[in-house]
């Protein structure tokens, strides 16, 4: 067989193999993640790009001084875990994971993808730098150089030594006292300083430097083991820190409408509380290790009143005081001290919250509140909460019910409204396991199907069949006009009530969906793998 048709079939092989779901855009769906260590730095005319551990490849835009949509496995990658990076000047971008090489005419989506074994590289072995010569792309795998065919990605000559000039982009390294004398001249911003062997956060925190990388414009640039990097001034003499990605990647929980608050899972011994602005892709980050006053808990639920914020977490909610910038712990007299709080409401400077031993209210300064209501509830499993028009609407373990706060009277929602002849009570299962609601209905969800209260009318109607969901718990929704997301243990489920008509999205990098919320054209879920972001419109 002719030798350039078995190139060019390797070459269509593994575009086919790697190529995205060509419906969607490359950033129609970003993930954010926590980023771990920076690895491997690289430039182009526009960007940044820096690969991490955890986060995949954050993009610095170099004219706005802003990062821009990181590239993860949401844009087609195998790992988000980036050992190596090259930007060519061809324009392609060369990355290297645990499993191999990928590479993107774009810099951005269609990957192609070299596994370790195609390349020839060791078991338990991976690229730890790449670079470029005028003939090739170069990779470091340890004891061996390859240089590959920088079209098709075909390896040409491997050996010891490299037997051109090769550009490298940076790795990870040890770089002893390398590292003073390159800052020995620079002044750190924001209150970080150094000792000259390693950096030191605004908390006291030292933090050791994985890589360095100079542009062509020769600026300094820092990455640390923590996320962090540096971009260096050459004029000022400054190197100034910034930062993309999450305290912890497993989150149960959005709140907020301009700005998310986000909380999760207890997963490592930095995690924490993250604050993140849609807008401008940053983050800030409070971790339990670092701020006074933070006990370290999962955060399972997340309310923000006026001048504060409250997070629920392990028979305790951790209290934020926006106005002061100060943190509390409230410990909770519950039946069980680790009873996990599954939804907050606040109501008439009262908070509600629900939890797997019931329904309890609390003041602003997290003192109990008695109601006779609430023995209702006693040790019942609450779900979820939601309140519109002084009714409270309480989904549980043994039915819907609506709490009229006004007159102090509980209902179960089968006595509560208007139900029409075409309307089919859920009787096959009891618990409601998620609230949504729009200015005109509020959504319940049971694995017998979704029904919805209309608030205009008082009528409740049948709005989603368990058939569009596989008659499966659901544990999270979001509504937008007739357009309803629905998650499961499956993935995720975008129905229009109105055309009855589904997708449904179950990629791998989406993970297990906690919780959707809606903010202009995209939704957003917290994730097990992270914070996601789909521009569905």
């Amino acid at each position: 067989m002719n030798n350039n048709f078995i190139i060019f079939l390797f070459f269509l092989l593994s575009f086919l193999y790697s190529q995205p779901d060509s419906q969607f855009n490359p950033f129609d769906w970003v993930q954010y993640r926590k980023t771990g260590s920076i690895n491997s730095i690289s430039s182009s005319s526009s960007y940044i790009y820096l690969g991490s551990e955890n986060g995949g490849i954050l993009r610095f835009n170099i004219f706005s001084e802003r990062l821009d949509e990181p590239i993860t496995k949401a844009q087609g990658l195998r790992s988000n875990s980036i050992k190596a990076l090259h930007y060519d000047y061809n324009g392609y971008l060369w990355v290297a994971t645990p499993f191999g090489v990928e590479y993107s005419i774009t810099a951005e989506g269609s990957w192609r993808f070299l596994s370790n074994n195609e390349l020839g590289i060791p078991f338990n072995s991976f690229v730890h730098q790449i670079g470029e010569s005028e003939d090739g792309i170069w990779i470091n795998a340890g004891n061996l150089y390859y240089r590959l065919d920088r079209i098709t990605g075909v390896i040409l000559e491997s050996m010891a030594v490299p037997n051109k000039n090769v550009v490298w982009s940076s790795s990870t390294n040890s770089y002893g006292n390398e590292f003073s004398s390159l800052i020995i001249d620079y002044s750190l911003l924001d209150g970080w300083i150094s000792d000259l062997e390693s950096l030191i956060n605004p908390n006291g925190k030292k933090i050791s430097i994985t890589t360095y990388y100079f542009n062509k414009m020769n600026e300094l640039w820092i990455g640390t083991e923590e996320g962090y990097f540096f971009k260096g001034d050459n004029t000022m003499k400054t190197l100034k820190p910034f930062y993309s990605g999450l305290a912890g990647d497993h989150i149960y929980d959005i709140e907020g409408k301009k700005y998310f608050w986000l909380g999760g899972k207890l997963e490592g011994r930095s995690d924490g509380i993250s604050y993140f602005d849609p807008l401008t892709k940053s983050f800030d980050l409070y971790l339990f290790d670092e701020t006074i006053n933070m006990d370290r808990t999962s955060i399972f639920s997340i309310i923000e009143m006026k001048n504060k914020v409250w997070f629920s977490g392990d028979g305790v909610i951790l209290s934020y005081n926006k106005k002061n910038d100060f943190w509390k712990t409230i410990r909770l007299s519950m039946g069980n001290p680790r009873d996990q709080i599954s939804s907050f409401i606040y109501i008439d400077d009262h908070v509600w919250f629900g939890s797997y031993n019931g329904l309890q209210t609390l003041d602003i300064n997290g003192s109990i509140i008695k109601n006779d209501i609430l023995q209702f509830f006693k040790n019942i499993n609450i779900y979820d909460l939601a309140v519109k028009n002084n009714f409270l609407f309480i989904a549980s373990g043994i039915g819907l019910y609506i709490y009229d706060i006004k007159n102090n009277k509980i209902f179960d929602y089968k006595n509560f409204g208007y139900r029409p002849n075409d309307f089919l009570p859920l009787t096959r299962n009891t618990a409601y396991t998620d609230l949504a609601y729009n200015s005109r209905n509020i959504y319940a969800a049971n694995q017998s199907g979704i029904i919805s209260f209309n608030f205009r009318n008082r009528k409740w109607s049948n709005a989603v069949d368990p058939s569009i969901f596989g008659g499966l718990k659901v544990k999270s929704m979001a509504i937008e006009k007739d357009i309803i997301f629905l998650s499961t243990i499956n993935g995720v489920i975008k129905f229009d009530m109105r055309k009855n008509f589904m997708n449904i999205y179950n990629y791998s990098f989406i993970g297990e969906v906690n919780d959707m919320y809606i903010k202009g054209r995209k939704l957003w879920l917290g994730t097990s793998e992270g914070l996601i972001s789909f521009q569905y419109k």
